[in-house]
Protein backbone atom coordinates (compact mmCIF):
# COMPACT_ATOMS: atom_id res chain seq x y z
CA UNK A 1 0.00 0.00 0.00
CA UNK A 2 2.79 2.49 0.44
CA UNK A 3 4.55 1.74 -2.84
CA UNK A 4 0.86 2.20 -4.15
CA UNK A 5 0.44 5.49 -2.25
CA UNK A 6 3.85 6.81 -3.65
CA UNK A 7 2.76 6.12 -7.20
CA UNK A 8 -0.52 8.16 -7.31
CA UNK A 9 1.35 11.03 -5.27
CA UNK A 10 4.02 10.62 -8.18
CA UNK A 11 1.15 10.64 -11.27
CA UNK A 12 -0.44 13.61 -9.66
CA UNK A 13 2.93 16.28 -9.37
CA UNK A 14 4.32 14.25 -12.84
CA UNK A 15 0.82 15.52 -14.30
CA UNK A 16 0.87 18.78 -12.63
CA UNK A 17 4.33 19.55 -14.28
CA UNK A 18 2.78 18.59 -18.08
CA UNK A 19 4.76 14.99 -17.61
CA UNK A 20 2.61 12.41 -19.77
CA UNK A 21 1.97 8.67 -18.96
CA UNK A 22 0.28 6.20 -20.93
CA UNK A 23 -1.05 2.75 -19.46
CA UNK A 24 -0.95 -0.26 -21.49
CA UNK A 25 -4.67 -1.63 -21.70
CA UNK A 26 -4.77 -5.27 -21.75
CA UNK A 27 -7.90 -6.91 -22.15
CA UNK A 28 -10.80 -4.35 -23.44
CA UNK A 29 -13.86 -4.16 -21.96
CA UNK A 30 -17.21 -4.68 -23.09
CA UNK A 31 -19.12 -1.97 -21.02
CA UNK A 32 -18.73 0.26 -24.28
CA UNK A 33 -21.12 -1.93 -26.62
CA UNK A 34 -23.78 -0.67 -24.34
CA UNK A 35 -23.87 3.12 -25.24
CA UNK A 36 -26.85 5.18 -25.94
CA UNK A 37 -27.10 7.80 -28.13
CA UNK A 38 -28.66 11.48 -28.23
CA UNK A 39 -30.88 12.21 -31.39
CA UNK A 40 -29.80 15.97 -32.78
CA UNK A 41 -30.76 17.82 -35.51
CA UNK A 42 -29.45 20.31 -37.44
CA UNK A 43 -30.65 23.00 -40.22
CA UNK A 44 -27.91 21.79 -42.60
CA UNK A 45 -27.66 24.00 -46.08
CA UNK A 46 -29.33 22.58 -48.82
CA UNK A 47 -26.79 23.64 -51.88
CA UNK A 48 -23.00 23.99 -50.52
CA UNK A 49 -22.19 24.36 -54.42
CA UNK A 50 -24.16 27.83 -54.05
CA UNK A 51 -23.06 29.68 -50.90
CA UNK A 52 -23.48 33.13 -52.20
CA UNK A 53 -27.43 33.20 -52.41
CA UNK A 54 -28.85 36.02 -50.24
CA UNK A 55 -31.94 33.55 -48.85
CA UNK A 56 -30.03 29.59 -48.63
CA UNK A 57 -32.42 26.91 -48.16
CA UNK A 58 -31.79 24.70 -45.74
CA UNK A 59 -33.11 21.27 -44.57
CA UNK A 60 -32.90 18.86 -41.14
CA UNK A 61 -29.99 16.70 -41.05
CA UNK A 62 -30.07 13.92 -38.20
CA UNK A 63 -26.99 13.07 -36.34
CA UNK A 64 -26.30 10.92 -33.45
CA UNK A 65 -23.91 11.52 -30.19
CA UNK A 66 -22.52 10.26 -27.25
CA UNK A 67 -20.98 12.36 -24.83
CA UNK A 68 -21.23 9.93 -21.68
CA UNK A 69 -16.49 10.19 -22.32
CA UNK A 70 -15.82 13.46 -23.64
CA UNK A 71 -13.74 15.47 -21.09
CA UNK A 72 -13.72 12.30 -18.66
CA UNK A 73 -9.87 11.22 -18.92
CA UNK A 74 -6.77 13.66 -18.98
CA UNK A 75 -7.26 16.88 -21.55
CA UNK A 76 -5.06 16.40 -24.54
CA UNK A 77 -4.54 20.25 -23.89
CA UNK A 78 -5.61 23.47 -22.54
CA UNK A 79 -8.00 23.71 -25.55
CA UNK A 80 -8.92 20.72 -25.95
CA UNK A 81 -10.82 17.83 -23.34
CA UNK A 82 -10.57 14.91 -25.88
CA UNK A 83 -10.70 13.45 -29.78
CA UNK A 84 -13.75 13.39 -31.56
CA UNK A 85 -14.44 10.40 -33.26
CA UNK A 86 -16.78 10.94 -36.05
CA UNK A 87 -18.57 7.93 -38.36
CA UNK A 88 -19.19 9.70 -41.36
CA UNK A 89 -22.59 8.03 -42.35
CA UNK A 90 -23.37 5.49 -45.04
CA UNK A 91 -26.41 5.32 -47.81
CA UNK A 92 -28.66 3.75 -44.92
CA UNK A 93 -30.48 5.88 -41.74
CA UNK A 94 -27.70 6.16 -39.14
CA UNK A 95 -28.68 4.29 -36.33
CA UNK A 96 -28.55 1.17 -38.43
CA UNK A 97 -24.77 2.01 -38.16
CA UNK A 98 -24.52 2.59 -34.19
CA UNK A 99 -24.48 -0.65 -33.00
CA UNK A 100 -21.84 -2.37 -35.49
CA UNK A 101 -19.17 0.49 -34.49
CA UNK A 102 -17.76 -0.87 -31.23
CA UNK A 103 -14.01 0.18 -31.92
CA UNK A 104 -15.43 3.84 -32.23
CA UNK A 105 -17.27 3.33 -28.79
CA UNK A 106 -14.17 1.82 -27.32
CA UNK A 107 -11.88 4.43 -28.35
CA UNK A 108 -14.04 6.88 -26.94
CA UNK A 109 -13.95 5.17 -23.79
CA UNK A 110 -10.83 4.56 -23.02
CA UNK A 111 -9.20 8.13 -24.63
CA UNK A 112 -12.33 10.54 -23.62
CA UNK A 113 -13.65 10.91 -27.12
CA UNK A 114 -16.99 12.53 -28.14
CA UNK A 115 -18.74 10.16 -30.40
CA UNK A 116 -20.44 11.93 -34.03
CA UNK A 117 -22.56 9.82 -36.15
CA UNK A 118 -23.63 11.99 -39.33
CA UNK A 119 -26.54 10.86 -41.33
CA UNK A 120 -26.03 10.87 -45.24
CA UNK A 121 -28.54 13.50 -46.61
CA UNK A 122 -31.64 11.60 -48.68
CA UNK A 123 -31.07 8.73 -45.92
CA UNK A 124 -33.12 8.32 -43.00
CA UNK A 125 -34.86 10.87 -41.30
CA UNK A 126 -32.21 13.82 -43.13
CA UNK A 127 -34.33 14.35 -46.37
CA UNK A 128 -33.87 17.59 -48.33
CA UNK A 129 -36.30 17.52 -50.63
CA UNK A 130 -39.81 15.69 -51.46
CA UNK A 131 -38.29 14.71 -54.50
CA UNK A 132 -35.51 12.27 -55.25
CA UNK A 133 -32.40 13.75 -54.91
CA UNK A 134 -31.60 16.37 -56.91
CA UNK A 135 -29.01 17.48 -54.32
CA UNK A 136 -27.08 14.39 -53.30
CA UNK A 137 -23.77 14.44 -54.75
CA UNK A 138 -20.93 13.12 -52.68
CA UNK A 139 -19.30 16.61 -52.52
CA UNK A 140 -22.27 17.91 -50.86
CA UNK A 141 -22.17 14.74 -48.47
CA UNK A 142 -18.79 15.86 -47.44
CA UNK A 143 -19.82 19.61 -47.19
CA UNK A 144 -22.40 18.68 -44.86
CA UNK A 145 -19.84 16.59 -42.62
CA UNK A 146 -17.62 19.86 -42.66
CA UNK A 147 -20.01 22.33 -41.59
CA UNK A 148 -22.06 20.01 -38.82
CA UNK A 149 -18.57 19.06 -37.03
CA UNK A 150 -17.62 22.71 -36.85
CA UNK A 151 -20.60 23.47 -35.56
CA UNK A 152 -20.68 20.63 -32.85
CA UNK A 153 -17.19 21.59 -32.25
CA UNK A 154 -17.69 25.14 -31.29
CA UNK A 155 -20.94 23.67 -29.04
CA UNK A 156 -18.49 21.90 -27.21
CA UNK A 157 -15.78 24.26 -26.69
CA UNK A 158 -13.73 21.97 -28.60
CA UNK A 159 -12.66 23.53 -31.93
CA UNK A 160 -9.29 23.00 -31.30
CA UNK A 161 -9.68 19.07 -30.85
CA UNK A 162 -8.45 16.72 -33.27
CA UNK A 163 -11.06 14.51 -35.18
CA UNK A 164 -10.88 10.77 -36.92
CA UNK A 165 -13.13 9.85 -39.59
CA UNK A 166 -14.32 6.26 -39.29
CA UNK A 167 -16.25 4.80 -42.05
CA UNK A 168 -17.44 1.18 -43.60
CA UNK A 169 -17.71 0.75 -47.48
CA UNK A 170 -19.36 3.97 -48.98
CA UNK A 171 -18.75 5.64 -45.93
CA UNK A 172 -15.26 4.64 -45.83
CA UNK A 173 -14.63 6.50 -49.57
CA UNK A 174 -16.17 9.45 -47.43
CA UNK A 175 -13.55 9.13 -44.91
CA UNK A 176 -10.79 8.54 -47.17
CA UNK A 177 -11.80 11.90 -49.07
CA UNK A 178 -12.68 13.90 -46.11
CA UNK A 179 -8.78 13.29 -45.12
CA UNK A 180 -7.74 14.22 -48.38
CA UNK A 181 -10.03 17.51 -49.20
CA UNK A 182 -10.64 18.71 -45.78
CA UNK A 183 -7.09 18.39 -43.79
CA UNK A 184 -7.35 21.06 -41.57
CA UNK A 185 -11.17 19.65 -40.31
CA UNK A 186 -10.26 15.70 -40.70
CA UNK A 187 -6.50 14.83 -38.94
CA UNK A 188 -7.02 11.17 -40.08
CA UNK A 189 -9.24 8.51 -41.67
CA UNK A 190 -9.91 5.06 -41.08
CA UNK A 191 -11.24 3.87 -44.55
CA UNK A 192 -12.09 -0.11 -43.60
CA UNK A 193 -13.48 -2.09 -47.03
CA UNK A 194 -13.99 1.44 -49.18
CA UNK A 195 -14.71 0.41 -52.80
CA UNK A 196 -13.13 3.42 -53.95
CA UNK A 197 -10.94 1.40 -56.11
CA UNK A 198 -13.74 -0.45 -58.49
CA UNK A 199 -14.36 3.12 -59.53
CA UNK A 200 -11.17 3.82 -61.00
CA UNK A 201 -11.35 1.54 -64.15
CA UNK A 202 -8.29 2.97 -66.31
CA UNK A 203 -6.37 1.19 -63.08
CA UNK A 204 -8.49 -2.21 -62.90
CA UNK A 205 -5.86 -3.82 -65.18
CA UNK A 206 -2.81 -2.52 -63.11
CA UNK A 207 -4.64 -4.35 -60.41
CA UNK A 208 -5.30 -7.37 -61.60
CA UNK A 209 -8.97 -6.28 -61.64
CA UNK A 210 -11.81 -7.21 -64.28
CA UNK A 211 -16.02 -6.87 -64.62
CA UNK A 212 -15.64 -10.58 -62.79
CA UNK A 213 -13.52 -9.87 -59.63
CA UNK A 214 -16.09 -8.80 -57.63
CA UNK A 215 -18.48 -11.89 -58.32
CA UNK A 216 -15.80 -14.55 -58.31
CA UNK A 217 -14.95 -13.30 -54.85
CA UNK A 218 -18.47 -14.48 -53.35
CA UNK A 219 -17.93 -17.39 -55.43
CA UNK A 220 -14.57 -18.35 -53.99
CA UNK A 221 -16.36 -18.44 -50.92
CA UNK A 222 -19.57 -20.59 -51.68
CA UNK A 223 -16.94 -23.16 -53.20
CA UNK A 224 -15.35 -23.43 -50.54
CA UNK A 225 -17.85 -26.18 -49.38
CA UNK A 226 -17.83 -28.81 -52.04
CA UNK A 227 -20.16 -29.00 -54.19
CA UNK A 228 -22.29 -25.67 -52.53
CA UNK A 229 -21.70 -23.60 -56.08
CA UNK A 230 -22.73 -26.18 -58.23
CA UNK A 231 -26.70 -26.72 -55.58
CA UNK A 232 -26.95 -22.93 -56.03
CA UNK A 233 -26.66 -23.41 -60.07
CA UNK A 234 -28.94 -26.41 -59.99
CA UNK A 235 -31.52 -24.42 -57.53
CA UNK A 236 -31.55 -21.52 -59.81
CA UNK A 237 -32.20 -23.72 -62.83
CA UNK A 238 -34.82 -26.07 -61.32
CA UNK A 239 -36.78 -22.11 -60.09
CA UNK A 240 -36.54 -20.95 -63.71
CA UNK A 241 -38.55 -24.27 -64.51
CA UNK A 242 -41.09 -24.38 -61.94
CA UNK A 243 -44.84 -22.90 -62.19
CA UNK A 244 -45.02 -19.17 -60.53
CA UNK A 245 -47.46 -20.02 -58.35
CA UNK A 246 -45.45 -22.91 -56.55
CA UNK A 247 -42.52 -20.66 -55.98
CA UNK A 248 -44.91 -18.09 -54.44
CA UNK A 249 -46.01 -20.46 -52.14
CA UNK A 250 -42.59 -22.33 -51.26
CA UNK A 251 -40.19 -18.82 -50.81
CA UNK A 252 -43.14 -16.87 -49.11
CA UNK A 253 -43.16 -13.98 -51.56
CA UNK A 254 -45.75 -11.51 -51.35
CA UNK A 255 -46.98 -11.50 -55.55
CA UNK A 256 -45.36 -12.06 -58.97
CA UNK A 257 -43.17 -9.00 -58.98
CA UNK A 258 -40.84 -10.90 -56.38
CA UNK A 259 -40.03 -13.47 -59.49
CA UNK A 260 -38.97 -10.73 -62.00
CA UNK A 261 -36.50 -9.90 -64.21
CA UNK A 262 -35.62 -13.50 -63.13
CA UNK A 263 -37.76 -16.07 -61.52
CA UNK A 264 -34.44 -16.55 -58.87
CA UNK A 265 -33.11 -13.14 -58.82
CA UNK A 266 -33.93 -12.97 -55.10
CA UNK A 267 -32.71 -16.04 -54.31
CA UNK A 268 -29.32 -14.84 -56.26
CA UNK A 269 -29.45 -11.41 -54.50
CA UNK A 270 -29.51 -13.28 -51.04
CA UNK A 271 -26.43 -15.06 -52.16
CA UNK A 272 -24.64 -12.21 -53.09
CA UNK A 273 -25.27 -10.79 -50.07
CA UNK A 274 -24.00 -12.95 -47.42
CA UNK A 275 -20.11 -12.98 -48.14
CA UNK A 276 -20.03 -9.19 -47.43
CA UNK A 277 -21.58 -10.16 -43.70
CA UNK A 278 -20.07 -13.58 -43.40
CA UNK A 279 -18.70 -13.15 -39.81
CA UNK A 280 -17.31 -15.25 -37.60
CA UNK A 281 -19.98 -15.18 -34.95
CA UNK A 282 -23.87 -14.83 -34.65
CA UNK A 283 -25.23 -11.53 -34.87
CA UNK A 284 -29.00 -11.43 -34.20
CA UNK A 285 -30.92 -14.07 -36.33
CA UNK A 286 -27.54 -14.18 -38.51
CA UNK A 287 -25.65 -17.63 -37.53
CA UNK A 288 -21.87 -17.44 -37.36
CA UNK A 289 -19.90 -17.91 -40.57
CA UNK A 290 -23.24 -17.78 -43.04
CA UNK A 291 -21.96 -18.96 -46.25
CA UNK A 292 -21.01 -22.34 -44.21
CA UNK A 293 -24.40 -22.42 -43.29
CA UNK A 294 -26.07 -21.66 -45.99
CA UNK A 295 -24.30 -24.57 -48.27
CA UNK A 296 -25.22 -26.93 -45.55
CA UNK A 297 -28.27 -25.97 -45.62
CA UNK A 298 -28.38 -26.53 -49.53
CA UNK A 299 -26.00 -29.68 -49.03
CA UNK A 300 -29.29 -31.46 -46.98
CA UNK A 301 -30.77 -33.60 -49.62
CA UNK A 302 -33.36 -34.82 -47.04
CA UNK A 303 -35.97 -31.46 -48.32
CA UNK A 304 -36.76 -31.08 -51.56
CA UNK A 305 -33.96 -28.37 -53.69
CA UNK A 306 -36.56 -25.88 -53.79
CA UNK A 307 -37.12 -25.56 -49.94
CA UNK A 308 -33.51 -25.70 -49.28
CA UNK A 309 -33.51 -22.58 -51.74
CA UNK A 310 -36.14 -20.82 -49.83
CA UNK A 311 -34.84 -21.30 -46.86
CA UNK A 312 -31.13 -20.28 -47.48
CA UNK A 313 -32.91 -17.00 -49.37
CA UNK A 314 -35.20 -16.07 -46.04
CA UNK A 315 -32.41 -16.09 -43.72
CA UNK A 316 -30.02 -13.52 -46.09
CA UNK A 317 -33.30 -11.32 -46.47
CA UNK A 318 -34.53 -11.71 -42.73
CA UNK A 319 -38.25 -12.78 -42.69
CA UNK A 320 -40.35 -16.44 -42.34
CA UNK A 321 -41.09 -18.46 -44.60
CA UNK A 322 -44.23 -19.48 -42.26
CA UNK A 323 -44.69 -15.81 -40.82
CA UNK A 324 -45.26 -12.94 -43.27
CA UNK A 325 -44.42 -12.74 -46.75
CA UNK A 326 -41.62 -11.05 -47.98
CA UNK A 327 -42.23 -7.66 -50.16
CA UNK A 328 -40.30 -7.75 -53.12
CA UNK A 329 -37.27 -4.85 -52.58
CA UNK A 330 -37.35 -1.79 -54.60
CA UNK A 331 -33.42 -2.03 -55.47
CA UNK A 332 -31.18 -5.18 -55.90
CA UNK A 333 -32.52 -8.31 -57.27
CA UNK A 334 -31.32 -8.74 -60.83
CA UNK A 335 -29.94 -5.56 -60.98
CA UNK A 336 -25.70 -5.07 -60.73
CA UNK A 337 -24.01 -7.27 -58.65
CA UNK A 338 -23.58 -4.90 -55.28
CA UNK A 339 -26.87 -2.87 -56.22
CA UNK A 340 -27.47 -0.78 -58.81
CA UNK A 341 -29.68 2.01 -60.69
CA UNK A 342 -32.91 2.26 -59.65
CA UNK A 343 -35.51 3.49 -56.88
CA UNK A 344 -34.21 5.24 -54.25
CA UNK A 345 -31.42 7.15 -53.15
CA UNK A 346 -28.97 4.82 -53.22
CA UNK A 347 -30.39 3.97 -56.99
CA UNK A 348 -30.37 8.10 -57.80
CA UNK A 349 -26.71 7.26 -56.75
CA UNK A 350 -25.59 4.90 -58.64
CA UNK A 351 -27.62 6.85 -61.97
CA UNK A 352 -25.02 9.07 -61.57
CA UNK A 353 -21.47 8.72 -59.29
CA UNK A 354 -21.41 5.12 -57.84
CA UNK A 355 -22.40 2.85 -60.41
CA UNK A 356 -20.85 -0.88 -60.57
CA UNK A 357 -19.23 -2.04 -63.66
CA UNK A 358 -19.68 -5.75 -62.86
CA UNK A 359 -20.46 -8.73 -64.04
CA UNK A 360 -21.43 -12.37 -63.36
CA UNK A 361 -20.69 -15.73 -64.69
CA UNK A 362 -22.92 -18.69 -62.98
CA UNK A 363 -22.97 -22.04 -64.28
CA UNK A 364 -19.40 -22.77 -66.38
CA UNK A 365 -18.01 -19.52 -64.77
CA UNK A 366 -17.12 -18.25 -60.84
CA UNK A 367 -20.43 -16.20 -59.87
CA UNK A 368 -23.75 -17.29 -58.79
CA UNK A 369 -25.74 -16.47 -61.50
CA UNK A 370 -25.44 -14.82 -65.27
CA UNK A 371 -25.56 -10.88 -65.14
CA UNK A 372 -23.49 -9.38 -67.97
CA UNK A 373 -22.86 -5.06 -67.44
CA UNK A 374 -22.21 -4.69 -71.36
CA UNK A 375 -25.79 -6.30 -72.16
CA UNK A 376 -27.31 -4.15 -69.46
CA UNK A 377 -25.86 -1.10 -69.59
CA UNK A 378 -28.22 0.43 -72.15
CA UNK A 379 -31.30 -0.65 -70.37
CA UNK A 380 -29.81 0.79 -66.88
CA UNK A 381 -29.11 4.33 -68.73
CA UNK A 382 -32.40 4.59 -69.97
CA UNK A 383 -33.88 3.29 -67.00
CA UNK A 384 -31.67 6.22 -64.99
CA UNK A 385 -33.22 8.86 -67.44
CA UNK A 386 -36.52 8.00 -67.43
CA UNK A 387 -36.29 8.07 -63.32
CA UNK A 388 -34.11 10.97 -62.56
CA UNK A 389 -33.36 12.23 -66.39
CA UNK A 390 -29.22 11.70 -65.61
CA UNK A 391 -27.20 8.99 -66.84
CA UNK A 392 -24.37 7.56 -64.91
CA UNK A 393 -20.82 8.57 -65.25
CA UNK A 394 -18.42 5.81 -63.94
CA UNK A 395 -15.31 8.06 -63.87
CA UNK A 396 -16.28 11.16 -61.81
CA UNK A 397 -15.51 10.25 -58.30
CA UNK A 398 -12.28 9.20 -59.59
CA UNK A 399 -11.58 12.12 -61.45
CA UNK A 400 -12.36 14.40 -58.68
CA UNK A 401 -10.85 12.56 -55.40
CA UNK A 402 -8.80 10.00 -56.70
CA UNK A 403 -8.83 6.02 -56.54
CA UNK A 404 -5.77 4.22 -56.54
CA UNK A 405 -3.86 6.84 -56.69
CA UNK A 406 -5.26 8.47 -53.84
CA UNK A 407 -2.82 6.30 -51.69
CA UNK A 408 -0.04 8.30 -53.31
CA UNK A 409 -1.60 11.64 -52.02
CA UNK A 410 -3.12 11.65 -49.03
CA UNK A 411 -1.78 11.81 -45.86
CA UNK A 412 -2.95 10.27 -42.41
CA UNK A 413 -5.78 7.29 -43.69
CA UNK A 414 -5.71 3.95 -43.20
CA UNK A 415 -6.91 1.50 -45.47
CA UNK A 416 -8.14 -1.94 -44.46
CA UNK A 417 -10.03 -4.70 -46.32
CA UNK A 418 -10.79 -8.17 -45.64
CA UNK A 419 -9.42 -11.09 -47.47
CA UNK A 420 -13.18 -12.50 -48.02
CA UNK A 421 -14.92 -9.30 -48.78
CA UNK A 422 -16.06 -8.90 -52.53
CA UNK A 423 -15.30 -5.47 -52.18
CA UNK A 424 -11.86 -6.27 -51.11
CA UNK A 425 -11.20 -7.23 -54.56
CA UNK A 426 -10.20 -3.45 -55.72
CA UNK A 427 -8.68 -2.67 -52.43
CA UNK A 428 -6.37 0.00 -51.96
CA UNK A 429 -3.14 -1.38 -50.89
CA UNK A 430 0.72 -1.14 -50.48
CA UNK A 431 1.54 -1.36 -54.09
CA UNK A 432 -0.31 2.05 -54.26
CA UNK A 433 1.41 4.24 -51.75
CA UNK A 434 4.54 4.50 -52.71
CA UNK A 435 7.78 4.54 -51.12
CA UNK A 436 6.79 7.14 -48.72
CA UNK A 437 3.51 6.03 -47.28
CA UNK A 438 4.27 5.64 -43.68
CA UNK A 439 6.24 8.79 -43.71
CA UNK A 440 2.76 10.56 -44.95
CA UNK A 441 0.94 8.72 -42.61
CA UNK A 442 -1.05 6.46 -45.01
CA UNK A 443 -1.24 2.45 -43.58
CA UNK A 444 -2.48 -0.95 -45.08
CA UNK A 445 -3.84 -3.52 -43.52
CA UNK A 446 -5.46 -6.88 -45.14
CA UNK A 447 -7.27 -9.25 -42.86
CA UNK A 448 -7.31 -13.07 -43.49
CA UNK A 449 -10.86 -14.74 -42.73
CA UNK A 450 -12.45 -10.81 -42.46
CA UNK A 451 -15.45 -9.62 -44.49
CA UNK A 452 -17.18 -6.82 -44.66
CA UNK A 453 -15.40 -3.75 -42.50
CA UNK A 454 -14.66 -6.40 -39.47
CA UNK A 455 -12.21 -4.17 -38.10
CA UNK A 456 -15.04 -1.49 -37.01
CA UNK A 457 -16.75 -3.56 -34.87
CA UNK A 458 -16.46 -4.45 -31.45
CA UNK A 459 -13.85 -7.09 -30.03
CA UNK A 460 -15.45 -10.70 -29.88
CA UNK A 461 -13.40 -13.70 -28.63
CA UNK A 462 -14.12 -15.29 -31.98
CA UNK A 463 -12.54 -12.51 -33.82
CA UNK A 464 -9.65 -14.00 -36.31
CA UNK A 465 -6.41 -13.05 -34.94
CA UNK A 466 -5.73 -10.70 -38.19
CA UNK A 467 -8.55 -8.43 -37.11
CA UNK A 468 -7.76 -8.22 -33.50
CA UNK A 469 -3.96 -7.21 -34.92
CA UNK A 470 -5.09 -5.06 -37.00
CA UNK A 471 -7.60 -2.96 -34.65
CA UNK A 472 -4.44 -3.18 -32.69
CA UNK A 473 -2.46 -1.35 -35.01
CA UNK A 474 -5.13 0.62 -35.34
CA UNK A 475 -5.61 2.19 -32.40
CA UNK A 476 -1.44 3.34 -32.09
CA UNK A 477 -1.30 4.46 -35.64
CA UNK A 478 -5.18 6.63 -34.84
CA UNK A 479 -4.00 7.91 -31.21
CA UNK A 480 -0.30 9.11 -32.67
CA UNK A 481 -2.17 11.50 -35.38
CA UNK A 482 -4.01 12.50 -32.02
CA UNK A 483 -1.17 13.32 -30.24
CA UNK A 484 0.95 15.01 -32.88
CA UNK A 485 -2.29 17.21 -34.05
CA UNK A 486 -2.01 18.27 -30.40
CA UNK A 487 1.68 18.60 -30.11
CA UNK A 488 1.53 20.36 -33.09
CA UNK A 489 -0.63 22.95 -32.19
CA UNK A 490 0.99 23.72 -28.48
CA UNK A 491 4.26 24.30 -30.70
CA UNK A 492 2.16 26.62 -32.90
CA UNK A 493 3.48 24.74 -35.95
CA UNK A 494 0.33 25.79 -38.75
CA UNK A 495 2.26 23.88 -41.35
CA UNK A 496 -0.50 22.53 -44.08
CA UNK A 497 1.54 19.23 -44.62
CA UNK A 498 0.92 16.10 -43.15
CA UNK A 499 1.25 15.02 -39.58
CA UNK A 500 2.75 11.88 -40.51
CA UNK A 501 6.86 13.43 -39.84
CA UNK A 502 5.92 13.25 -35.78
CA UNK A 503 3.38 10.29 -35.85
CA UNK A 504 6.22 7.46 -35.90
CA UNK A 505 8.62 9.15 -33.01
CA UNK A 506 5.22 9.07 -31.32
CA UNK A 507 4.01 5.87 -32.73
CA UNK A 508 6.83 4.76 -31.17
CA UNK A 509 8.73 2.65 -34.36
CA UNK A 510 11.76 5.02 -34.16
CA UNK A 511 11.50 5.62 -38.23
CA UNK A 512 11.64 9.46 -38.55
CA UNK A 513 13.42 10.68 -35.31
CA UNK A 514 13.23 14.54 -34.89
CA UNK A 515 15.76 16.60 -36.47
CA UNK A 516 14.33 19.58 -36.18
CA UNK A 517 15.84 22.91 -35.01
CA UNK A 518 14.02 22.62 -31.94
CA UNK A 519 14.73 19.01 -31.27
CA UNK A 520 17.87 19.94 -28.97
CA UNK A 521 15.71 22.17 -26.78
CA UNK A 522 13.14 19.59 -26.40
CA UNK A 523 15.82 17.25 -25.38
CA UNK A 524 17.15 19.67 -22.76
CA UNK A 525 13.63 19.91 -21.63
CA UNK A 526 13.29 15.59 -21.03
CA UNK A 527 16.21 15.32 -19.50
CA UNK A 528 15.25 18.60 -16.87
CA UNK A 529 12.29 16.05 -16.26
CA UNK A 530 14.12 13.00 -15.69
CA UNK A 531 15.87 15.42 -12.75
CA UNK A 532 12.67 16.52 -11.44
CA UNK A 533 11.06 12.85 -11.55
CA UNK A 534 14.79 11.78 -9.20
CA UNK A 535 13.90 14.66 -7.12
CA UNK A 536 10.43 13.29 -6.39
CA UNK A 537 11.28 10.21 -5.88
CA UNK A 538 14.24 11.20 -3.37
CA UNK A 539 11.46 13.23 -1.71
CA UNK A 540 9.16 10.35 -1.47
CA UNK A 541 11.79 8.15 0.26
CA UNK A 542 12.95 10.89 3.22
CA UNK A 543 8.92 11.08 3.88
Amino acid sequence: MKFLSETLILLQMTAALGINYTAHYVTPTASYEDLSYKTMYFNQTLDHLAPFLPSQPTFSQRYLMNDDFFGQKDPLSKACPGPIFLYTGNEGPITDFWNSNGFMKYLAEKYGGLLLFFEERYYGESIPTGKCCTYLTTQQVLEDTVKLLLQVKKEYNAVACPTIAFGGSYGATLASYLRLAYPFSIQGALSSSSELGYYDKSSWEAHNVTRLTFSEIIGKQYNKAEGCLENIWDATDLMDATDDEILLAIFNFCDISALKPKTSSIFTYALEGLPQINYPYPIGSMPSWPVDYSCSILADDSIPLLQRAAKVTALSMGYSLDGDCLKTPHEGPGNVPGDGPGFGSWGYQSCTETIHLFSSIGRGGKGVRDFSYDDEIGNLKQKCIDLYDQVPNADVLAMRYGGFDIARTTTNTIFSTGLIDPWGGASISAQDGGNNAAERGVHFFAMEDAAHHLDLRGWNEADPPSVTATRDAEENIIMGWVRAHVTKNEDGDDRAESDGDKINSISGDGSNPDTSPGSFGKLLCEIASIVVIGALYLILYLI
